[in-house]
């Protein structure tokens, strides 16, 4: 491996482990914060907190994919030295992210309105304007903002916004429980929420200026031909989007709609470390798109093949176990967390693990069509997966509950991996035998001593405490771990590990070779 490549790859792997960090404090604070608020506001007022975070998650439409559009340009006019051309791309995304800022801020006015008559919301009028109000400034405001985030990751410094996002996230949360312990409530999670994005936001616009200071947003940069590239692009990740929040957000507006609020609890408890699996990988292959920019703009298609293949390896390598664990130990988790009554969530654990596990397989493979440019059958795939997801979950919910749900969302997410993987591979140029000897056999055969100690903790060690859970869970991982490490990983990727583990001072090259 090159000098040139290895410091890409160290690059990507320091993209990948800060925004796992991120992610880390992300999940251990859902974790704790979960059953704390469920006990403190209740099962419908916490129903009524994930429902909002839903419904804002679709404000977060009217991003029209013009974030990805922008990481996409940068990193690809930033390989060819235009500085010119990024100037373009920052005054053109920063016009219609405040225009679709304003718009917004309307939605959300008339959205406050109408909540309670919409919902069965425990909350008083008031509370639920002022609620959705303060989501909706913060939506607002994070448009135009999304622009600097855009052109940080367009450098490929992803670890500047999971810095700030990890702090922000461990003080928000201390904060929280403190306001809710003195029974502020609702409105004390939506105060603070917009009040440290706010902060988040403002960092993240400083840094883009250090990066790059001869960024000029001015009229003489607002170009429509740019800006018409811009949107060319933006309009398929647009749908991307659509697609992608209609799989992932539905489902507690769905259980909201034909059951209850109560019932979006349940749900959620054995959704949530489903999601969290899959927000896991989307970290680390998310940060591959601006790569694959900057690689196309040099013609190293080459570089992309391999990079699909590997970053495909090491999603089998993080899910594998995570699915075992859900699959075989789920049922004890959510008891130990959340307590007895949410056993019966193990189920739509089960049923969501099993469609995400698919979808996670073909997620690298997307990835880089949308950094080459190449994604308007990625938008075609995953919007007609959409569809059938929400027509099958609208179908199932009233027959089979929140099972039913959950297998409108799990068997539309299997049957279109299938379809998707030959398709984006003929794309890519790589044939499915090299694919399934470079990213399928090694991860899959390296599961079964995994699955073993897993099955001897069920069946012997079936531990009493959270913290017992844990320890034994972590036990069998990091024997895993070592076990995939030395079978799974190859000498360069060793390297490329010692690479970023030398800057930190932790090992030297010799290490892991």
């Amino acid at each position: 491996m090159h000098a040139s490549s290895s410091q890409r790859s160290s690059r990507i792997i320091k993209n990948v482990l800060m925004n796992w960090v991120a992610f880390a404090a992300t999940i251990v604070t859902g974790f704790l914060m979960s059953p704390f608020l469920v006990r403190n506001l209740g099962d419908s007022v916490y129903g009524v907190w994930v429902l909002m975070g839903s419904l804002v998650g679709y404000m977060g439409l009217l991003d029209f994919g013009l974030t990805v559009s922008t990481v996409k340009y940068v990193a690809e006019y930033r390989a060819k030295g235009d500085q010119s051309a990024i100037n373009k791309v920052v005054t053109g995304s920063l016009a219609v992210y405040s225009a679709v800022g304003l718009l917004t801020l309307c939605i959300g006015a008339a959205a406050s309105i109408y909540f309670n008559n919409i919902f069965e919301s425990p909350l008083s009028r008031n509370v639920a304007a002022a609620v959705v109000i303060l989501a909706t400034i913060n939506q607002a405001v994070s448009f135009p903002s999304a622009v600097f985030v855009g052109v940080i990751r367009g450098y490929q410094r992803y670890d500047l916004d999971a810095g700030i996002t990890t702090v922000t996230i461990a003080v928000r949360s201390v904060l929280v429980v403190v306001l809710v312990r003195m029974g502020y409530g609702i409105l004390a999670l939506s105060v603070v929420t917009f009040t440290f994005d706010v902060v988040r936001m403002i960092y993240l616009a400083w840094w883009c200026y250090r990066l790059n200071p001869e960024i000029k947003i001015a009229r003489e940069y607002l170009e429509l031909k740019q800006l018409r590239r811009l949107l060319g692009y933006s309009a398929l990740v647009f749908v991307i989007v659509i697609a992608k929040r209609m799989i992932f957000f539905t489902d507690s507006i769905v259980v909201g709609a034909f059951l209850s609020t109560a019932a979006v609890t349940a749900y959620f408890v054995g959704n949530r470390l489903v999601l969290y699996l899959h927000s896991l990988v989307s970290e680390m292959v998310g940060v591959l798109t601006p790569a694959a920019s900057d690689l196309d703009a040099r013609n190293q298609h080459g570089t992309i093949k391999d990079l699909v293949l590997i970053s495909t390896k090491y999603t089998l390598l993080l899910s594998l176990p995570a699915a075992t664990i859900f699959f075989v130990l789920g049922g004890n988790f959510i008891e130990l967390w959340m307590g007895p009554a949410y056993k019966s969530s193990w189920s739509i654990m089960i049923i969501l693990t099993a469609g995400v596990l698919a979808h996670l397989v073909e997620m690298p493979s997307h990835t880089m069509l949308l950094g080459r440019g190449k994604h308007r059958i990625v938008a075609k795939l995953t919007f007609a997966q959409a569809i059938v997801n929400l027509g099958l979950s609208l179908w199932l919910v009233k027959p089979l509950g929140l099972n039913g749900v959950a297998l409108g969302t799990s068997i539309p997410m299997i049957v279109f991996t299938a379809i998707a993987i030959p398709v984006y591979f003929r794309y890519l140029g790589i044939p499915l035998g090299e694919f399934a000897r470079s990213s399928l056999a090694l991860p899959l055969l390296v599961q079964a001593p995994f699955i073993g100690l897993v099955l001897v903790i069920k069946y012997v060690g079936q531990p009493p405490t959270l913290v017992l859970f844990f320890l034994e869970v972590s036990a069998a991982f990091l024997t895993y771990a070592a076990l995939a490490f030395y079978l799974c990983i190859s000498k360069d990727e060793r390297r490329a590990f010692a690479r970023l583990t030398e800057k930190l001072g932790l090992k030297t090259a010799d290490n892991f070779s």
